[in-house]
């Protein structure tokens, strides 16, 4: 797409046809694509439409931005890096890839709507290790409806004990489920006794297309080790985020206008006070 087209798309998306002048009120308008503006043919008033959403104060064309957006939606690896964004398209810096790879991020957890599991669900906990100036025990912990729609649900949870996994099952899982999960896993059964959830011994078999989440797990992990050198724990949730949204949302095509939509109307504010809350480095090494 040409910058104008682009420009003419995001105009069109944050305002839904629905712009009114903040001086006149009046709804007719210029487009200025090579200055990201519009202007209001009544009081010449000039607008900038990008400036507070996430597309705003970023030198990256947003054609470029588009094919970014693309890469992200329509990877098989389902987490691409700032690595790949760097080195197939025209970026100019690796930083400026993670940094537009990052506000992409941002969108999707910011927006996609969390839902709740419900039906037969596969559960299981992948652990990962963490050094700090202290030690933490990380863990993903992953569940997916093994019939249905095959929704997807990862999380990030730190120290896990009762009360936050307690937290975790209310918020993820329907209040009418079956779960299954690793016999061997005594503790998770614990959790589930505690939270009177119904459980099964054993998964049938759901046919060659079905991924169980302990495959789902082993390609988190793979996708981690291979593709970053180290991980903050202030990002990973995100990372998961990605991951849940390029699987569940199988439509490329869909999944790549809701994140340019989710762009567009997530504001610039919002994305800064998020990473002035984040927490202090902490690398993650995978076992």
């Amino acid at each position: 797409m040409t910058e104008k087209e682009c420009f003419e798309k995001l105009v069109k998306l944050r305002y839904q046809e629905l712009f009114s002048c903040p001086v006149c009120r009046n709804s007719d308008i210029w487009l200025k694509p090579d200055r990201r503006i519009i202007i209001c043919k009544n009081c010449r008033k000039e607008i900038s439409p990008l400036s507070d959403s996430l597309f705003g104060r970023s030198h990256i064309p947003l054609g470029t931005w588009f094919d970014i957006i693309y890469l992200v939606t329509s990877s098989p690896d389902r987490v691409i890096t700032a690595k790949t964004i760097f080195e197939e398209l025209d970026i100019g810096s690796y930083r400026t890839a993670w940094e537009a790879l990052n506000k992409i991020r941002f969108a999707i957890s910011h927006n996609e709507p969390r839902i709740k599991l419900k039906g037969v669900i596969e559960f299981d906990e992948m652990v990962i290790s963490g050094i700090g100036s202290e030690y933490h025990k990380l863990s993903i912990l992953g569940a997916i409806e093994i019939e249905g729609e095959k929704r997807l649900c990862l999380e990030m949870i730190k120290n896990p004990d009762e009360m936050n996994i307690k937290d975790y099952l209310r918020k993820r899982f329907s209040r009418k489920v079956t779960v299954i999960t690793d016999p061997d896993k005594l503790y998770i059964l614990n959790w589930l006794v505690l939270n009177r959830i119904n459980q099964k011994s054993s998964i049938k078999h759901y046919g060659a297309n079905f991924m169980s989440i302990h495959i789902i797990l082993q390609d988190v992990r793979y996708g981690l080790k291979n593709g970053h050198h180290n991980i903050s724990e202030k990002y990973l949730q995100s990372i998961l985020d990605e991951y849940v949204f390029t699987f569940n949302n199988k439509d490329r095509n869909i999944a790549y206008e809701k994140v340019i939509k989710y762009m567009v109307n997530t504001k610039m504010s919002e994305y800064k006070k998020s990473e002035t809350k984040k927490r202090r480095f902490l690398s993650i090494i995978l076992g």
